[in-house]
């Protein structure tokens, strides 16, 4: 143990993180390597004593080496990995490479680093060998990593997967989904997980009668891989052209491990985005958009007053004075039929005025059996619109029900796509 490089006592273990690994400059003979494994193996707990005492970063190094199972620690380093991460580099080759690659993520916690999400990981792993486990846990116990890891578990989260499908041709649609696992993370490099949609392609044509399948496979990545048991509020949000905002997607069904045929939209809060307005952010509209969900904000604990609040009850409106009314509004309400003219004139007018919050209702409302529940969807806290609006869903028990018929548009500007290729129009 003795040929090991000491760390000074008063560095911290973030230090001793970033600081280079010195076994990958200088080969310890493999005599070294058997005694410094016996000692992690079978010698005294890896206290914070022990962890001063020798380089956080070569103790992980022996333990990985270890690991005989590739695939665990490859999925472990796939999960950290930013979006596009390997589009301008190699996947890691052998576990120098990994501890590499992990030191130049970016993080926006420095007592959270990459390495340390990364042996969290792998310690959830049933398939790494318990010993390994155990001393890998151990390398947790600095207070900052377990105050970090205890916030995450106490608190429900609220989550979000979002699912894109972008138009082409006449009525293709192609899908690209990514999970939010806590909406309290910002940095974007940490905040969207990209979803396989495909094992080949990450956005697929959406093929109707495939779509409980994939349904099932993307819920399935998010609970499974990235909240792991963890409690939260899931919200859907699917990003629709134009002319497919009203589509019933919230009527989606998929299949739960039982065998259960399951609704999306009783099940989680759904609700729809505008991919049209993704290109206009950078935008004169852009900006409207965000002013309105800035007072959305300011808003979000208060019952919405009236002066906030636009009614749309019949088909005959002027869109540009629909458009002048909308400027000084943060919330729509529409309950009456619309001909496809009329919707594109309805449209037009949100997306010029940036309005960010649609209550729709695809039947007219006076001809269903609970009208009264429209109005009354507004009369609790903002925040809690989306989840009044699956309570409808829950409850229509038939046909002439309001929630078989509701859309609920909630555009947060601060939650799009990290989508590269997305073309905005002032870029």
């Amino acid at each position: 143990m003795s040929n090991l490089p000491k760390s000074n006592p008063s560095q911290t273990i973030s230090s001793s993180i970033n600081s280079q690994l010195t076994m990958s400059e200088e080969k310890l003979s493999s005599e070294s390597q058997q005694d410094i494994l016996k000692d992690l193996l079978v010698g005294g707990n890896l206290t914070t004593r022990d962890i001063t005492q020798q380089n956080i970063k070569n103790q992980i190094n022996l333990l990985l080496l270890n690991i005989s199972d590739d695939d665990a620690i490859n999925k472990a380093f796939s999960k950290i990995a930013p979006d596009g991460w390997f589009d301008w580099r190699d996947k890691p080759k052998d576990v120098n490479d990994v501890l590499e690659q992990l030191e130049e993520i970016p993080y926006s916690n420095p007592n959270n680093p990459a390495l340390l999400k990364f042996v969290y990981l792998l310690t959830q792993d049933n398939n790494i060998p318990q010993t390994i486990c155990q001393k890998l846990k151990q390398l947790l116990t600095n207070e900052s990593f377990e105050a970090s890891s205890k916030t995450t578990s106490v608190q429900s989260l609220h989550s979000y997967l979002l699912i894109q499908l972008r138009s082409e041709g006449s009525r293709e649609l192609y899908v690209k989904a990514w999970f939010i696992p806590d909406d309290t993370i910002q940095d974007p490099w940490e905040r969207f997980k990209p979803l396989t949609v495909n094992e080949q392609q990450p956005e697929i044509p959406l093929e109707r009668e495939k779509l409980p399948v994939l349904l099932s496979n993307l819920l399935q990545q998010c609970f499974e891989e990235y909240l792991q048991g963890q409690s939260t509020q899931l919200t859907i949000e699917i990003f629709l052209p134009r002319d497919r905002l009203c589509d019933e997607v919230e009527k989606w069904v998929y299949q739960d491990s039982e065998g259960f045929d399951i609704t999306i939209g009783t099940e989680y809060q759904v609700v729809v985005r505008s991919y049209d307005r993704l290109k206009q952010l950078r935008t004169q509209q852009g900006s409207y958009w965000r002013r309105n969900w800035e007072t959305v904000q300011l808003t979000w604990k208060d019952v919405p007053c009236c002066e906030q609040v636009i009614t749309i009850s019949q088909a005959c409106f002027d869109p540009n004075k629909l458009r002048k009314l909308l400027v000084e509004k943060i919330i729509l309400k529409i309950c009456c039929n619309l001909s496809n003219l009329e919707r594109n004139g309805l449209l037009s007018a949100i997306h010029s005025a940036g309005t960010p919050i649609i209550i729709w209702s695809r039947c007219e409302v006076n001809s269903l059996k609970n009208p009264e529940h429209f109005d009354a969807l507004l009369e609790k806290p903002l925040h809690e619109l989306s989840a009044c609006v699956r309570k409808q869903r829950l409850a229509a028990d038939h046909e002439m029900h309001l929630g078989n018929h509701l859309v609920l548009l909630w555009d947060d500007p601060n939650r799009i796509p990290p989508n590269p290729a997305l073309e905005f129009s002032a870029s």
